[in-house]
């Protein structure tokens, strides 16, 4: 069945693509395929024993390039946004099964010559593991212990335009698929991929990189709350409440970003359960509550703002953890003053737990 769904996908997707070569009234439409030489990262030892084999990685994507009609569309150089499909077999990974995802994503140029360039792309959106951790059935799986995971992609590429419609490209492709520790085990899924695009581009602009930045100087306050559930060790355990309320201080000082500081106040339902089998005995019944203070940079893209934050604990009773922590996320602005979000805090490379809130500009 899972074979004749893929092929179904797999017409529709490439009808799509060929069918617009004879659409000219889409301004700026750019349809895709692409396909990946691929590998699975074992970045603990625990996975070292996985399958190794290569494999291949499959995306289409619908974008449009930016006309100019916004402020932000010259601040990125005319950027190409738009939704996409993924698709892998993992190298017929017994213990992840087939993966997919759908996400949205954005392409900056940040290097053009006449016919061709240099491109970063970042996508994000929801993503299926097949086959999730069971402890009688599947308990080599450590890399994601339910099947809706939150997939984080990021690539680099060189394109060339072969003529006005048409495009191919190449470029290193970095896969990322986690639950944010909603359940465990959540080692994460990493694909790094080789991978060979072609694109159908019904309108091609060829614009300058020339910076248009706009100076702005304001200095913006912001207020944010954001709550979310995580398991801990052992596995199959209960999940638990956390809430962040963070302050912002924030100097716009362009267009694309800001620069400030952040106060950040935890309430960790679970610190109180894992203090009590740390060595110190003495944490039994202290408090959850943590703070800590840090610098954000934050990059804004229209109504959207991408803040990424580095912060240390002023006050933690859980001295287990590291004294350091990072934040990144996303807001979307509502209104000039009003913003959700959706955050992902972590220790290093360990994720602590994704966060979704409400957020207000002052």
């Amino acid at each position: 069945m899972l074979k004749h769904v893929r092929i179904v996908i797999g017409v529709v997707l490439w009808s799509i693509c060929f069918s617009a070569q004879g659409q000219s009234t889409f301004e700026n439409i750019v349809i895709g395929a692409c396909g990946s030489y691929s590998s699975f990262m074992a970045h603990r030892p625990n996975l070292k024993g996985y399958p190794n084999a290569h494999f291949g990685m499959f995306e289409a994507s619908v974008g449009k390039q930016a006309n100019g009609t916004k402020l932000w569309h010259r601040d990125y150089h005319f950027p190409e946004a738009g939704i996409g499909a993924f698709y892998s077999n993992v190298g017929h990974n017994k213990y992840t099964g087939d993966m997919f995802s759908a996400y949205a994503y954005i392409k900056f140029p940040y290097v053009r010559f006449s016919k061709s360039g240099f491109n970063f792309r970042l996508g994000l959106g929801p993503g299926w593991v097949e086959n999730k951790f069971d402890r009688t059935h599947n308990y080599k799986n450590l890399v994601s212990g339910t099947h809706l995971n939150a997939a984080i992609f990021l690539s680099n590429s060189y394109n060339y335009q072969i003529n006005p419609n048409h495009k191919i490209s190449i470029g290193l492709n970095l896969v990322h698929f986690s639950n944010g520790a909603f359940r465990l085990p959540n080692l994460g899924v990493n694909l790094l991929g080789l991978g060979f695009a072609y694109q159908f581009q019904k309108s091609q602009h060829v614009y300058s990189l020339t910076d248009s930045l706009i100076p702005v100087h304001k200095v913006y306050y912001s207020l944010s709350y954001s709550v979310g559930l995580k398991e801990v060790y052992p596995v199959l355990g209960k999940q638990y409440f956390v809430s962040n309320l963070s302050f912002t201080g924030l100097y716009r000082y362009s267009t694309k970003a800001g620069l400030g500081l952040l106060f950040d106040f935890f309430d960790d339902s679970s610190v109180n359960h894992q203090m009590k089998f740390d060595s110190d005995s003495s944490n039994n019944h202290k408090s959850n509550l943590q703070a800590g203070v840090g610098a954000v940079y934050e990059v804004m893209i229209g109504k959207l703002s991408i803040p990424l934050a580095v912060g240390f604990y002023a006050y933690n009773n859980y001295k287990e953890i590291p004294f350091m922590y990072l934040k990144m996320g996303i807001s979307y602005h509502l209104t000039k003053n009003i913003n959700l979000n959706f955050t992902l805090k972590s220790h290093y490379a360990k994720a602590d737990f994704f966060a979704y809130g409400l957020g207000y500009r002052f």
